[in-house]
């Protein structure tokens, strides 16, 4: 699924992962699982997210999660090597 962000225009597909780091060091990467419309024709994210802390041993998974194709984008911006 295609996607613009700004003037580029990207690709989400399953087993893409993206990141973001959140204000108290927390580093979520989500890995996606799906993507897919709905019955409307809106395009959804189903994915899962690992939790990682700096002062934490383990990372914590949580999921599975969906959100919309645009609020997905917004939220994880960062593409990750998987």
């Amino acid at each position: 699924m295609f996607f613009k962000r700004g003037k580029s225009v990207e690709y989400i597909k399953a087993g893409s992962s993206f990141r973001r780091k959140r204000t108290d060091a927390t580093i979520e990467t989500a890995r996606v699982l799906s993507v897919a419309s709905d019955s409307f024709g809106i395009p959804h994210v189903r994915f899962e997210v690992v939790f990682e802390k700096p002062c934490m041993a383990s990372r914590v998974v949580d999921g599975p999660r969906v959100l919309a194709l645009n609020t997905f984008a917004d939220m994880y911006e960062e593409r990750v090597a998987s």
